[in-house]
């Protein structure tokens, strides 16, 4: 009798301890980011794009459920900061979002950055060139140290990208600063006839990261090896190549 009730209480425990570890787990991972296609897409569907369609691949396999939502890059941060937002594909390495950030090992694609000029302007060979003129940067975002920390440059912050394009075309601001894939998307779908420079600035790498505050980030290890495990056996790869990229080493 007394074994039969020892068995009951560690029985009781178990279940007790197992259906704390449910609530612990959370249920959705909540991914937030701007839409940058051909990078992040948000339509009717679903959402896809490069980095999406990789996030996709990589939650299927693991089993997760995953939520996307459309927001302004910087509101992305301030959840991601403040907790209520678990993941994002893309930021840049920075200092101050290391803070709040948790980078993965995951390094996604880097884009280049261009610079979009009317016909007319003067040349864009190097940094020293945009020294003087106005340029349009998208909020919240940032696109590299050299640039980021020129205090030459007179940044003029927009929401998108399209507005951006829009500003230079109606001679409101002299350059425009895009990644080159989204950038040249967006110069076709307008028509506004800007010219793009020939000097590309060197993307650096964006990452998958975490929200240090999320749940989820005990289950980093869980992804860092799902995406391994994607690389190996060529779905990476595949998928890159829908967008007209080549997997690096």
């Amino acid at each position: 009798m007394r074994v039969r009730r020892h068995c009951c209480l560690l029985l009781s425990v178990l279940l007790l301890l197992a259906s704390w570890a449910l609530q612990a787990q959370p249920a959705v991972l909540r991914v937030v980011g701007s839409a940058d296609p051909p990078f992040r897409i948000f339509a009717e569907g679903g959402a896809t794009g490069l980095y999406y369609d990789l996030m996709n691949e990589a939650v299927r396999r693991l089993g997760w459920r995953v939520s996307y939502a459309e927001v302004p890059s910087a509101r992305a941060f301030k959840l991601m900061e403040q907790g209520e937002a678990d993941l994002m594909l893309g930021p840049l390495r920075t200092p101050e979002r290391e803070l709040f950030l948790s980078y993965t090992r995951v390094v996604l694609p880097s884009e280049d950055k261009a610079f979009y000029t009317r016909p007319d302007a003067a040349p864009v060979r190097s940094l020293d060139d945009l020294g003087g003129r106005s340029i349009a940067v998208h909020r919240g975002k940032r696109y590299g140290r050299a640039f980021d920390a020129d205090t030459r440059l007179q940044r003029q912050e927009v929401n998108d990208y399209r507005a951006a394009l829009e500003m230079v075309a109606r001679g409101r601001i002299d350059i425009a600063v895009a990644p080159e894939r989204e950038g040249d998307l967006l110069l076709r779908e307008t028509g506004l006839g800007l010219l793009k420079q020939p000097w590309l600035l060197a993307g650096e790498p964006p990452y998958v990261v975490l929200a240090r505050a999320s749940p989820w980030l005990a289950r980093q290890a869980e992804l860092e090896r799902t995406f391994v495990a994607m690389r190996e056996d060529g779905a990476w790869r595949r998928i890159l190549e829908r967008y007209g990229l080549r997997a690096g080493p």
